[in-house]
């Protein structure tokens, strides 16, 4: 009987501390991206040397055109490098595996359009 009350206390305990950990009182910031020039890479995020962000969300809202995301310096981004999202696409991290890195992106087309979401 002090087995099982032990475990059910136990599975309660962690339960509580795994759910108290990915709350975050931090406000939301949106951007819409508009790709000024095709296939150049433009910079939607500067590094941050402080682990502050909590979650990231960056979509692909073209019907057809792909993009890519690179993580790091532009003048260290590649497609070859980079992370492809094709028409609809969406790269998403939660605390704690969000990069820190600068964050850079293009698309095909000049005036192809994305959306970051960053708490």
């Amino acid at each position: 009987m002090k087995k099982l009350l032990l475990v059910l206390f136990s599975l309660f305990w962690f339960s509580t501390l795994a759910s108290a950990a990915v709350v975050s009182s931090a406000p939301v910031t949106i951007v819409p991206i508009v790709i000024v020039t095709g296939n150049a890479f433009q910079q939607i995020l500067a590094a941050s040397t402080i682990n502050n962000r909590f979650s990231l969300t960056i979509q692909n809202n073209n019907a057809t055109d792909s993009c890519w995301v690179f993580l790091g310096p532009n003048a260290s981004a590649t497609k070859a490098t980079s992370i492809l999202l094709l028409a609809g696409g969406s790269y998403t991290r939660y605390y704690p595996y969000i990069p820190s890195n600068a964050i850079q992106v293009t698309c095909a087309s000049t005036a192809d359009t994305m959306y970051l979401d960053t708490q």
